[in-house]
């Protein structure tokens, strides 16, 4: 005997199966997650890159602060006498921190043969942070204190605002007025060719005669190029570029 569906269950609607949908991510939603990605990169790289760079500058004025306490403790031990410039003609080796420092052992010395301290410039690690003093000067390897040649530093006829394009050149002779500067010290910045910096005539390599106190060669925020420089007057005070 057979059986008839009842008119209830042949009411009913037939119920297929669905296909189940797989976990994962379309192409669409794909291509959205990476276009946001991209998007934060770009909005958050630019401020990473001024971040470091604002610390690598903020970590070069504390070094250089270093040097200047190195240099302040050997005049301190040396009737007042800062260390003497250094320089070589036709090397790369001049303006160097003085040897003087680490044989006192004010900084540590250099490994190789070069007469100097090793405290290389954050920005130029080939090179240590540069020091010019006017008076007594090594030149290749002669000591000249009482006779010439001599140190010299430029100096803006402003200083210590340092923003005069007029100035001049001082030697610190006794027939000269006092130098109204001590000492400077300083480092070639984030770019050791920057645009600012003036060149040779006739060989286009940066020209660090009157290096570091004109402010038109200095590193005025993180996003620029140019020097970072400390000095210091002859009255004892200190001052330092931005």
């Amino acid at each position: 005997m057979t059986t008839r569906p009842s008119s209830a269950c042949a009411r009913c609607p037939r119920r297929t199966a669905s296909p189940r949908r797989l976990g994962g991510f379309t192409l669409v939603e794909l291509l959205v997650v990476v276009a946001l990605i991209a998007l934060l990169m770009a909005l958050l790289l630019p401020g990473l890159r001024r971040a470091r760079r604002q610390a690598r500058i903020v970590r070069t004025h504390a070094e250089l602060r270093q040097v200047c306490i190195a240099v302040d403790a050997y005049a301190y031990d040396q009737r007042d006498q800062v260390p003497p410039t250094r320089s070589a003609c036709g090397t790369d080796a001049y303006f160097q921190l003085p040897v003087e420092l680490a044989e006192g052992g004010y900084l540590p010395r250099s490994p190789d043969r070069v007469p100097q301290a090793d405290f290389p410039d954050y920005f130029q690690p080939t090179r240590t942070y540069r020091y010019r003093a006017p008076g007594a000067l090594w030149l290749n390897g002669a000591f000249f204190d009482k006779r010439s040649p001599r140190a010299f530093l430029w100096v803006p006829e402003d200083f210590p605002l340092c923003t005069s394009d007029a100035g001049a050149y001082v030697y610190a002779r006794e027939s000269e007025p006092p130098s109204p500067v001590r000492y400077a010290v300083w480092s070639i910045g984030p770019a050791a060719e920057a645009k600012k910096f003036p060149r040779v005539p006739g060989f286009g390599t940066v020209d660090e005669t009157k290096f570091p106190l004109p402010r038109a060669y200095w590193l005025t925020n993180s996003a620029d190029e140019g020097i970072i420089t400390h000095y210091r007057d002859q009255r004892g005070l200190m001052y330092q570029s931005p």
